[in-house]
This record gives structure tokens, sequence and C-alpha cells, in this order.
């Protein structure tokens, strides 16, 4: 259908233009002020609020399929939706794992016409099935995650001869590779020491993760994927100590970017000691110090993408780890919370709105290979827009979201600025605490 978005002061990557767009058959055909714009059969009034680019989450956990007792597709972007997301980047970690083209094409077809919002998958690499890197890129998959295990299996990565190898292959496709910042066989020894003394406890967890496994992991990526000039995004960026090390190697990511997750700009290890369990994530929340170097790093574009993780676990199974925290799976729901707090974040002026849509949108989808299509509000640009009421007080409950998971370690924080309308190829499909279209998502590649 065709939609006339009227009354409205749009982001541009030009500034803010006060006026109106016209979408046809999904994609922006016209920009300009309301009398200069053709007719459309469904008109939206913004009532003067800023209209942002959809935006684009490249770190998201749906469990289609495997475990669709926490989250599936459609649940997992109906609050997608919610949170004004309009395309995720779905990982591979399900039952089986998505580590093959046979696999990405039988998660195709499970999850199509179930998603509310555009989606893309990525495929795990393992040191014993490279040929699938090339098998992946022929059906249109081009973006590989690196584990060093995954369902406690080891991939072959941390063989760093391997890992090497395994750049190559992608870089070979012009793919991208997605590397975590860890060096497992620290955190694994660090992890059994904990048990062996008997350490159970959120903080003990916490700790089980080294900063220097962490900024260790970091150099050694940076570094490899360099001498190979494969496309890189880092993720799960948390510690001070990999800020300083990211700035250090500045010349050396001239094609890779860094992610941080909201809740390691939102959470510490101070607001957190009371959750157990509902604090616990897999790269575990930091102190205030490292808190405060990633804004740092945020503000000045040592970071430069926000990605919300969202990985949700059933209350019966965070429960498991009240008593011991290694009972418990690590992950926390994000997805519907990440644009409120950032939102109320620059409210609080730890940073400005500009920031917060370029690294929400502009730069992942950029980075995954959708910018203009993605990203941005321009002619020609695919109508994923989202309607912002900048003043709206809200309070995060978990009873109001759409995830599975009915449960949140923001439970109660009141924040302003929320999402009103997300629109995706020019269709509402979320309104005012409603889902308001049915499943229109589409598989797409980068």
């Amino acid at each position: 259908m065709s939609l006339k978005l009227v009354n409205a002061k749009l982001w541009l990557e030009t500034g803010v233009y006060e006026g109106g767009l016209v979408t046809e058959n999904g994609a922006v055909s016209k920009i300009g002020k309301e009398s200069r714009l053709p007719p459309a059969e469904t008109i939206i009034d913004a009532e003067g609020k800023l209209v942002i680019p959809g935006l684009v989450d490249l770190h998201v956990h749906f469990r289609e399929p495997g475990f669709t007792q926490k989250e599936d597709f459609a649940s997992g972007t109906r609050a997608a939706a919610a949170g004004g997301v309009t395309t995720v980047l779905d990982e591979p970690n399900n039952s089986p794992v998505t580590a093959s083209a046979e696999a990405l094409q039988a998660k195709q077809e499970l999850v199509k016409d179930h998603a509310y919002v555009d989606y893309l998958f990525n495929m795990a690499v393992y040191a014993d099935r490279l040929d699938e890197i090339r098998s992946a890129s022929n059906i249109g998959v081009n973006v590989f995650a690196f584990f060093d295990e995954l369902g406690d299996k080891p991939t072959g990565m941390k063989d760093t001869g391997v890992l090497h190898d395994a750049l190559k292959q992608v870089e070979a496709v012009d793919g991208l590779t997605l590397l975590n910042c860890r060096e497992s066989d620290h955190v694994i020894h660090t992890i059994k020491k904990l048990k062996e003394c008997g350490k159970n406890t959120l903080q003990d967890y916490n700790n089980s993760f080294p900063h220097v496994a962490e900024s260790v992991g970091a150099a050694k990526r940076i570094l490899l994927a360099n001498s190979v000039g494969v496309r890189t995004h880092l993720r799960e960026v948390s510690t001070s100590e990999t800020v300083d090390l990211l700035r250090s190697l500045k010349r050396y990511m001239t094609d890779i970017t860094a992610e941080v997750r909201p809740d390691h700009l939102f959470l510490n290890q101070e607001n957190t000691e009371k959750l157990g369990p509902y604090g616990q994530q897999w790269t575990p929340i930091r102190t205030k110090n490292d808190q405060k170097a990633l804004w740092e790093a945020l503000n000045d574009g040592t970071v430069n993408i926000i990605a919300s993780d969202h990985a949700t676990h059933m209350v019966e199974e965070k429960s498991r780890g009240l008593g011991n925290i290694w009972k418990s799976p690590p992950g926390l729901p994000a997805i519907e919370s990440m644009l409120p707090l950032l939102l109320n974040a620059v409210q609080e002026g730890k940073t400005t709105l500009d920031k917060i849509i370029e690294a929400t949108s502009v730069n992942p989808a950029k980075r995954l290979g959708l910018y203009p299509r993605k990203g941005c509000i321009d002619m020609g640009t695919d109508a994923d827009l989202v309607i912002l009421d900048l003043e709206a007080e809200k309070k995060i409950t978990a009873d109001e979201m759409f995830a599975k998971s009915k449960w949140t370690p923001y439970e109660g924080w009141r924040t302003v600025g929320a999402p009103v309308t997300t629109i995706l190829r020019g269709v509402p499909v979320y309104h005012e605490g409603e889902i308001v279209s049915e499943s229109i998502g589409q598989y797409i590649t980068s």
C-alpha cells in the first residue's frame, strides 16, 4: 500500500527536516512539504514528533529452531517492532546449530511467514566445515559468526592457525566476520578455579571472565583480521582496557567495527548485585569505571555500533541459579528496552540523539552492507521508520513486553522517550503498545 506521513520531523543525515513523506511499494517515493506530497491510501499524522530510520540490530537470539520455549521468530520479531527495530541479524546457536548452507535453508523455510520485521541470518564457522563458507555465500548468506565453542562443543576456532585460515575463507567471498573478544582458555581456566573453591554467586560469575581475557582476545583478532583484510565486526566490548586497546590499534581497524551492548551501558556490578541469575550475561556485567569508558568510547566513535544481544531464557531456567549461579544459563532480554533506555540517556546528557541513531541504525546497516536501503531516510530507501515521542514517560515492566520471557533486569526503571509507531516498508507494524499488522517481515541478504 502507499502511505503518507505528515507533520513530521524527519531525521535525515543532512539534518532534521520538517515536513513529510510518501511511500510506494515499500520504499520512500517523495519527501517534501505536505502541500506538495501526492495522495496515498493511508495517512499518518506524526503530530510534530521525530521520525528516525528503523533500527538495525545485528545481534539477536530468537531461538528457533530448537529452543522455542524461550523465544521464537514470531515473538522475537514482535518484540523487535515494539522496540523500534525493523531489521535483525539472527544468531546460529540453535538446535541444530546453523552451521551449513543446508541448515540455513531449513531455517529460512521454518521461519518464513512468521516474522514481523525484516531479518538476516549468520552462519557459525567450524574448523572441519570451512567449505560451508562458500556454500553459504552461494545462497546469499555472507555473515559468519566465530565462536570457540557452541552448545559446549568446540568449533576449532581456538586454534590461531585455523582461525587465520577461516578468516581467509571469509575474505575470499567478501563476507563479514563476527568475532567475540574472548580468549576462552583463560575464561575456562578461571571458571574451573572458582568452582573448585565453591564460588557460586553472581559476583563470582562476573569475575569468571577476566578483563585481560577480553583485551587479549580483541588484540589477537584485530591483528589477524587486519592481516587478512577481511571485513570484521568485534562484538561485546565491555571493559576499559579493551577500549584503550581499540584506540591504540586504530590504524589496524580500517575495516573493523566494534559493538557495545545496552546492558554494559546501563548495568554495572553495583546496580545488579541483588539480581542474581537475572543479571547474568555471557560477557558479564562490568564495573562503573568500565561503564564510563564505554560511554566515552561510544561518544568519540571508538565503539560505533550498539546491538541488543537479545537472549531470553525462561524464569524457571534462570531461577536454577539462585543458589548456584553456574546452574543458570547466561543471557538477558534486551530488544524492547534498548531504545527507551538510550533515549533516556540522551535526556540525561550521556550522549546525543544523533549518536544513538548512528550507532543503532546507520552504522549497523552499513556494516551489514544494507545501506542505503536500510539505515537512512531518503528517496528510494526502504520505508522503515520509527515515530518517537521524546517526552513520553514510561516504566519498564516485563508484563507489557512481547518477548516470551516475562522478566527484565530493568523492571521498574523509568525512562523518558519511547517509540510510538514502527513502520516496516511503509506498513505500520507496531503502534502504541499493540502489534497492528500481519507478519510481513521478509528474509533479506546482505
